[in-house]
């Protein structure tokens, strides 16, 4: 079993890493293969960027990473 995991980081102008976020579904929605939540995390990934190019956001910088993270107990 897998889920989506998403971290958004702030960054200064001159590049340097000011805060990170992990963000976890709070659906607690899982997938029983790989292959099914890396499809998943792409639509994922879309929405969080679209909301992150918003114009309140404009004047700040993020990094996004959107991954699958295997669930501990289903190893």
């Amino acid at each position: 079993m897998f889920k989506i995991i998403a971290i958004i980081c702030a960054v200064s102008y001159s590049g340097h890493v000011l805060d990170c976020t992990r963000m976890e579904e709070t659906d607690r929605r899982t997938f029983h293969t790989y292959e099914a939540c890396i499809e998943e995390s792409g639509y994922k990934h879309k929405q969080l960027a679209d909301i992150l190019t918003r114009p309140e956001f404009s004047e700040e910088f993020f990094t996004l990473k959107v991954y699958c993270e295997q669930l501990k107990d289903s190893i």
